[in-house]
């Protein structure tokens, strides 16, 4: 059984003349063993004959068995829409596209389920959800607009979580935020293995209504394989000259003309049998030559109303593509036809419900049934249409002649679709949107481009690139009247193809809607929005080396921020571009008030998710920092902000991920927990890689915890690493097996590791050097080797760490520590002053605890530079020192007090009063007695420490909740008192 089409184009082949050369062309290419030129590109005026040559083109290969596909720009508006068109028309000639067609119906069901999860959070109420911009993404961002909406998401990262929070795998969301690539890669693929069994052809028609798809065509081009025959036709030739200077080479390139006389003659001669037989009035076929002026569609439209309605009085007149012919060809077409005909040149395709709509008549079977045999109306895959060209000259003739009644019909064909698009599935919501849009920019222009300015935008936040292509690809053939409309179509083609990572083009265009024409200014809004993502541009690491490229991009982003209103979530895009200066430049109060003005703008219009995201940005900078207690209070904000929105899954597990804060204030057991939560939401998340980042933090929490368990999890972790194919995982698994082998007094393999995770972290991370050259100190200190150590502590020094108040405390803490070794005790009170002042303003407890530790030797020493030496200063800096350790944690409490088995950078109190004999005794007599009878209290009160032991209580309380915190591996603890007294013994104070 033959397809419509097929029986089409077999009746158009009874009277289609001319360009047989071309034909031949074509016929010589698709027989041809080896393809001299893979690209057949046909160009030319409206109404010459394109589209008609390509039927025959696709008539031909049918004939011979050579499987074809054509897609046309006038009804597949995205290249996903093309790529199915073409996998329908090859399945039909017998070529299956399995890879393609997986990933299609994959797509497909994916949209479904997205539409389902929809639906069951339909009637939930959830706190804290957008009130403003997110209900305006419910109705133009179809199918996931009422999770949006619900869940008060307004960013790609928002709908990320909220699709990966509800059972969607990465790959998956990636996919429906833009399945082109995808798809297209897999349909090369398909005609890779198509293409080594027999030639296949495949045809794009209408070309200039693709014009933003060029890049996309492209590519197609390029990538096809050898085999594989590709044809274009359009209006006008494909721009790729700048991006594939030598595409013509590849190419058959002809213009086609209009016909010459004799040739329409022919034509008329034919056409004229097949309608009617017979010969044609000789007179009359002048009359039709004359007016044609060599355009075929022209010809046979006349033709057919010669011989349907008797129209004789062909005036000739002076033509050049096809304007001024739509008043001549009505004439002497019935009266009654002609709303009909307006109505069907209104719409862009139509059918009787859409007729009906527009007209306001109820019974149009007659009409629409004159309409289907009428010369230049064709079918199309939705209904039917009149002949692009004559459609454009009758709905502008319209617009011009009567533009009440255009602005009427077009604001009919709206109302229209906006009610279709109510009952839509996702199938057809794309098309039905586009068709709403068209009708309302033309019905009027002002309110039309609010409703493109809301679509576009959120396509763009939400990253739908498939989608917002095609919607600018659309926009791009309306026609527009007011440059404001025309500037923010260029901008979303701007943000367009900044999302398809062609930059420079994004760029290029941005710099030119900044420059308006003499005498114009550039409406705020469109001016801001320009300005911040230019900005977003300019703020790329790779551009901003220098001060002076910084500068032009801080200038931009401030520009942007004085023109965007705080409740345009642009502005928090403008916040965090601006950041990305100031947090390279280290401008930490800037930097904090950014911090602050997106958290106050995400609060006033309840942007639930941005919130979040923001509070978890700024933990990351405060971890940088090393502010312990800025970090408490904004995961604390973050979790109650969590609550509110339900605790998504993802967004659980990206603040849970934030684990530095826990590490590094002592509170390990509570980080291990962290970790295992994170392996055990990236289980149902299906998150790839999570698996070896979490083994290895969690390796490195039980390896400090003296946990023997921890080598078999760093083995596991790296059985997961070529799994993982991540550079920086291995680089952190290095980094983190060498500080776990340290810490066991594996002292070769800790420097081997360490060694390797510095080489990687002066590749990737070159801000994190400073952490593992301290970690090559504490090694060297560990062994005794003061000279190297010092140098490595002072090489952190050195490299640029004053971003990190912890680090910098570490490293100065640790070079104390090698001075007092050293002997070098005039060196240590400029090291003292700064490490004390960081460590106190940060509330640094282990850094304390060692400063006090170092303090208290040198005093009982008798070399203190510059504070109180002897026993009772002795005293006061053990006491302190070991308050400060149970702040932390127990394991630095016992490493204070009596040291570690496996090797300690510290030199603890017990093994130092062990060398000094009676009055060891009595330093260790005088720790217990007050240990027994004291509180954790050491003179300055601190309401807002970061510490979980409460001050204030007993020194005995305190160490119970402290061992209680942290149990380890969960073998029996030795308290304060008795690892004193076993001191004791040894030195024969009890029996």
């Amino acid at each position: 059984m033959s397809s419509p089409s097929f029986d089409q184009d077999k009746e158009l082949a009874e009277f289609f003349t001319d360009v047989e050369h071309l034909r031949n062309a074509f016929k010589d290419a698709v027989a041809a063993p080896t393809l001299a030129k893979r690209l057949f590109v046909i160009h030319g005026v409206g109404g010459v004959g394109k589209s008609s040559l390509l039927r025959m083109f696709r008539l031909y290969c049918k004939s011979v068995n050579v499987p074809v596909a054509l897609a046309s720009g006038d009804e597949a508006k995205s290249a996903f829409d093309i790529l199915a068109r073409w996998t329908a028309d090859l399945k039909a000639d017998g070529v299956a596209c399995p890879l393609f067609s997986k990933m299609y119906d994959h797509y497909r069901a994916l949209q479904a389920k997205v539409e389902t999860e929809a639906g069951k959070i339909a009637g939930q109420a959830v706190k804290g959800a957008a009130k403003t911009v997110i209900e305006t993404a419910a109705s133009t961002v179809p199918g996931i607009g009422p999770l949006l909406g619900k869940l008060g998401g307004t960013s790609v990262e928002a709908l990320a979580d909220i699709l990966l929070s509800r059972g969607f795998k990465r790959p998956d969301i990636d996919l429906l935020l833009d399945p082109t690539k995808k798809l297209t890669d897999d349909f090369l693929d398909d005609m890779n293995k198509a293409a080594d069994k027999q030639r296949v052809v495949l045809m794009l028609d209408t070309f200039e209504q693709m014009t933003a798809l060029e890049d996309w065509a492209r590519d197609i081009a390029q990538r096809l394989p050898s085999n594989m025959l590709f044809v274009i036709a359009g209006r006008a030739l494909p721009n790729w000259s700048r991006t594939w200077d030598s595409w013509q080479k590849n190419a058959y390139v002809e213009e086609l003309k209009p016909m010459t006389e004799d040739v329409m003659r022919e034509l008329i001669r034919r056409y004229y049998a097949t309608m009617r037989g017979g010969e044609p009035d000789p007179i009359q076929v002048e009359a039709i030559i004359h007016f044609a002026r060599g355009l075929p569609m022209v010809v046979t439209s006349a033709v057919q109303l010669w011989v349907k309605y008797g129209v004789e009085d062909f005036q000739a007149v002076k033509v050049e593509i096809v304007a001024n012919l739509v008043d001549r060809l009505m004439e002497g077409v019935p009266s009654t036809l002609i709303p009909a005909l307006e109505a069907a040149a209104v719409v862009r395709w139509f059918d009787q419900p859409i007729l009906r709509a527009v007209m306001q008549q109820d019974d149009l079977r007659e009409a629409y049934n004159e309409l289907r045999r009428f010369p230049f109306v064709r079918v199309r895959v939705e209904g039917l249409a009149l002949h692009d060209a004559v459609r454009e000259i009758m709905d502008e003739n319209l617009r011009v002649q009567d533009s009440e009644r255009y602005r009427e019909l077009h604001k009919r064909a709206a109302v229209y679709f906006e009610k279709r698009l109510g009952n839509a599935g996702s199938e057809e919501t794309s098309r039905l949107e586009m068709e709403r849009l068209y009708h309302r920019i033309h019905a009027d222009e002002v309110t039309g481009l609010t409703l493109f300015q809301e679509m576009a935008e959120n396509l763009t936040r939400y990253r739908l690139v498939n989608r917002l292509r095609a919607v600018v690809d659309d926009a791009y053939t309306y026609t527009l009247e007011c440059n404001k409309s025309k500037l923010w179509r260029d901008y979303y083609n701007a943000r367009s193809a900044e999302l398809e990572r062609h930059l420079e083009k994004a760029e290029a265009i941005y710099e030119s809607i900044l420059k308006p024409e003499p005498g114009e200014k550039l409406e705020g809004r469109l001016e801001g929005y320009t300005l911040c993502d230019l900005g977003g541009l300019l703020t790329r690491p790779s551009r901003l080396s220098g001060a002076s490229e910084r500068k032009k991009a801080h200038d931009v982003l401030e520009r942007a921020q004085r023109l965007i209103a705080r409740s345009d979530p642009k502005l928090l895009v403008v916040l965090e571009n601006m950041q990305e200066i100031t947090k390279i430049e280290s401008n930490w109060p800037l930097t904090d008030k950014l911090f602050d003005d997106r958290i106050e703008i995400c609060r006033e219009n309840h942007h639930a998710f941005e919130l979040i995201y923001a509070l978890i940005a700024r933990i990351s900078v405060s971890e940088r920092r090393g502010n312990w207690n800025g970090v408490r209070e904004q995961e604390y904000e973050a979790s109650v902000a969590l609550e509110d929105i339900g605790a998504p899954l993802f967004l659980q597990y990206t603040l849970l991920h934030r684990s530095l804060y826990w590490m590094r204030t002592g509170r390990y057991h509570e980080a291990e927990n962290r970790r295992r939560k994170c392996l055990e939401i990236a289980g149902q998340l299906n998150l790839a890689r999570e698996p070896a980042l979490s083994l290895n933090w969690l390796g490195y929490l039980q390896g400090i915890q003296d946990k023997l368990e921890s080598a078999a999890t760093l083995q596991e972790c790296k059985e997961k690493l070529d799994d993982a194919q991540s550079d920086w995982v291995t680089t952190a698994f290095n980094c983190n097996k060498g500080y776990v082998n340290l810490r066991q007094g594996h002292y070769f393999d800790a420097e081997e590791s360490l060694r390797q995770g510095l080489a990687g972290k002066q590749k990737l991370d070159p801000k994190a050097i400073p952490l593992i050259q301290i970690w090559l100190g504490e090694l060297c200190a560990c062994q005794g080797k003061w000279t190297e150590a010092n140098s490595q502590y002072e090489e952190a020094l050195w490299q640029r760490i004053s971003d990190s108040y912890d680090l910098r405390s570490t490293a100065l803490t640790g070079l104390i520590c090698v001075k007092h070794a050293q002997g070098d005790y005039t060196a240590i009170p400029p090291l003292l002053a700064e490490a004390e002042q960081l460590a106190q303003q940060y509330e640094y407890n282990d850094h304390l605890a060692s400063l006090r530790l170092t303090q208290g030797h040198i005093a009982w020493e008798g070399n203190a530079p510059t504070w109180d030496n002897g026993f009772e200063a002795t005293l006061h800096f053990y006491q302190h020192s070991l308050i400060y350790a149970l702040r932390y944690n127990r394991f630095l409490l016992d490493e204070v007090l009596s040291g570690r088995p496996q090797g300690s950078p510290l030199r603890p109190i017990i093994p130092h009063c062990l060398e000094r004999g009676d009055e060891g005794r009595q330093m260790l007599i005088a720790l217990r007695e007050w240990w027994q009878a004291g509180l954790n209290d050491i003179g300055t009160p601190r309401p807002d420490t970061i510490s979980p032991i409460p001050e204030g209580i007993p020194l005995l309380e305190a160490e119970r909740v402290a061992r209680g915190r942290e149990p380890g591996d969960g073998s029996p603890q030795k308290s304060v008192i008795e690892q004193i007294e076993a001191a004791l013994v040894k030195l024969g104070e009890i029996a």
